[in-house]
């Protein structure tokens, strides 16, 4: 998934699409051009600095393919272990000292993976 992810990501995709489309292909899910186009939208922290938009798009997939409860125990692990590696969940504080996402968007993707495939 880390691959599809950042190779979106160089495309021109945003974060948030960039994960759905690489989550949805890793795990044979078909998303609708609906879903797709909400991602742009879903960027840059929602355009106010708020949380990160690759984060939104994993807990999108846990939506997607898990009941309510698991979705929400993965939501809770996903935001738990990105705050310890990276110390905020914030879009602006997150980038504003990287030139780009890519590490963010790499870790989300590895950490969406290996959330999913635990709980199924």
């Amino acid at each position: 998934m880390k691959e599809r992810a950042l190779f979106y990501y160089a495309q021109g995709y945003n974060c948030s699409l960039a994960i759905l489309k690489a989550g949805a292909e890793h795990f044979g899910i078909v998303i609708s051009e609906e879903l797709e186009n909400s991602c742009s939208a879903v960027s840059n922290g929602f355009g106010v600095g708020s949380i990160c938009c690759a984060l939104v798009a994993a807990i999108e997939l846990f939506g997607i393919l898990f009941e309510e409860e698991r979705a929400k125990t993965l939501r809770m692990q996903l935001f738990l272990s990105f705050h310890e590696r990276f110390g905020s969940l914030n879009c602006c504080k997150l980038s504003c000292c990287r030139q780009d996402c890519s590490e963010i968007l790499a870790y989300v993707a590895e950490l969406t993976e290996r959330l999913i495939t635990q709980m199924k």
